[in-house]
């Protein structure tokens, strides 16, 4: 199964002409919980394969360390289960220096197309060994919600945040309860550090 595309909240200063924005909030509704958006690669680990984007997606050379990481892995995921998340080796545009592995979850999926909630994201990223990526915020407010990663991140440091219902989300409302807020893309940034030689990002 391909990832979805995660809609950008009205006012996302990284929403392109090309970019969707989701107006409709109304599904934002009871507890909400604000992550941190990585400045990775998307990855997606399943019992039987690795990949990026969508099955059909060749891996990266970059992403040979989480590739050695899921071959550990795998065997623990369940069947038809996908594991998604960052691969954050290589360096891009931000530059980190304590993050807490490759391959960072931010999203597990059962065998009924259904994502998980955060406390089971957390749980079962917790039996494979594997980090979440930072949360920012719980709680019921959207307006608290949008607020929480400038209180605590800043452009230079961070790419955004994604804000989710903390409960289960089938895929077919994942556009409307899973949505994303981009900095603007900052005027001197290098781009991805991705081509023949490549900076690495530093780990705890």
């Amino acid at each position: 199964m391909r990832y979805p595309d995660t809609l950008h909240l009205p006012g996302s200063p990284g929403a392109t002409a090309d970019d969707m924005v989701q107006h409709d909030l109304t599904w934002l509704d009871g507890e909400l919980v604000v992550t941190e958006k990585l400045d990775g690669g998307n990855l997606t680990f399943t019992r039987d394969a690795m990949y990026g984007r969508s099955p059909d997606c060749d891996t990266e050379p970059w992403d040979r360390p989480a590739k050695a990481l899921w071959a550990m892995t795998s065997y623990r995921i369940p069947d038809d289960w996908r594991v998604c998340g960052e691969s954050m080796w290589a360096r891009r545009t931000i530059a980190y220096s304590d993050l807490p592995g490759v391959f960072i979850v931010f999203g597990i999926w059962d065998e009924t197309d259904t994502l998980l909630g955060w406390d089971d994201t957390v749980d079962w990223a917790t039996r494979l060994e594997l980090p979440v990526v930072p949360v920012l915020y719980r709680g019921g407010s959207l307006t608290e919600a949008r607020a929480a990663w400038a209180t605590r991140r800043d452009a230079a440091s961070s790419e955004g945040f994604v804000v989710r219902s903390a409960g289960r989300i089938p895929a077919d409302e994942f556009s409307v309860r899973v949505l994303k807020w981009v900095r603007a893309e900052p005027a001197d940034a290098p781009g991805a550090r991705l081509g023949a030689t490549f900076a690495v990002n530093e780990f705890a």
